[in-house]
């Protein structure tokens, strides 16, 4: 009988073992991917409203805009890209990670932009102006997300021409376990949603950003999408909870007592995919 008990032990733990590898390689593969849009129908990303309204511009100066949703790893994240995104946390976040118990530090933030596991899906709003007069005045721009591929910039512009490239919103992301030092499963973990101010309740970009997360994460085998938000920031909370129905995860810390949750400022948030 004892004999019979060790052997089930030994089984036990080599299952775990097994799903631990299995676990180490979902993640594994997930990170490896080069271009994850590709399996997002282009369909399901068409909008253009955004489109629209940026060139809606009379200038003598033609100005046209593409607004397009790309995906990166952080080893790709352009510096220009880069310091947009940590500039719109700052902008969106800074007052309240000053108010919270946290604090704010910023080149803690980057650091955390720029770990190797980190991936973003950036909205991006590409503006070209030239003095072409052949150019018709109102430009028929392409959809805001018909183009889902990560995008190579080109280095090779026209004397007449300049290009730049402004961050509407961005997201940030990574694939991990559940749990550091338990992990039973694998999970999408959202770092970041910052949408610019100007673009916020007007496009519904967040919505999409996440959807687009979702999805992606739903493909990989991911279980869930894990989140953070202040207490204080209404607006994520009922966003997360009413739009996106998004619920208080079990490993949150209004779940525990103990001296260390006593007036936690944040909920952790997760949405089951697949049936998890």
């Amino acid at each position: 009988m004892a004999k019979s008990k060790k052997k089930q032990h030994g089984n036990k733990k080599s299952s775990k073992k097994e799903q631990q590898k299995q676990l180490r390689n979902i993640i594994g593969q997930a990170n490896g991917q080069t271009d994850p849009l590709n399996s997002i129908p282009n369909t399901f990303c068409d909008d253009d409203n955004v489109n629209k309204n940026a060139n809606n511009d009379n200038n003598s100066k033609q100005n046209n805009h593409v607004a397009t949703i790309r995906h990166f790893a952080s080893a790709s994240l352009p510096p220009n890209i880069l310091h947009q995104c940590l500039e719109l946390f700052k902008t969106n976040m800074g007052d309240m990670y000053r108010e919270s118990k946290w604090g704010l530090d910023v080149d803690e933030k980057l650091k955390e932009l720029q770990h190797h596991d980190a991936r973003f899906l950036v909205v991006v709003l590409s503006s070209t102006l030239t003095d072409n007069d052949s150019v018709t005045q109102h430009a028929t721009a392409t959809s805001i997300m018909s183009t889902m591929r990560t995008e190579e910039s080109n280095n090779e512009v026209a004397d007449d021409t300049t290009k730049s490239e402004s961050v509407l919103g961005f997201a940030h992301f990574r694939y991990e376990p559940d749990d550091d030092d338990h992990p039973k499963l694998p999970i999408t973990y959202l770092y970041e949603l910052q949408i610019n101010p100007s673009y916020q309740r007007k496009h519904g970009l967040g919505k999409r950003l996440m959807t687009i997360v979702e999805l992606l994460s739903l493909k990989l085998q991911m279980k869930k999408v894990m989140l953070t938000v202040f207490h204080s920031n209404e607006a994520a909370m009922g966003f997360y909870t009413k739009r996106m129905r998004y619920a208080v995860d079990e490993c949150s810390p209004s779940n525990f007592e103990g001296e260390e949750n006593e007036g936690c400022d944040y909920e952790i948030l997760s949405k089951a995919l697949g049936g998890a």
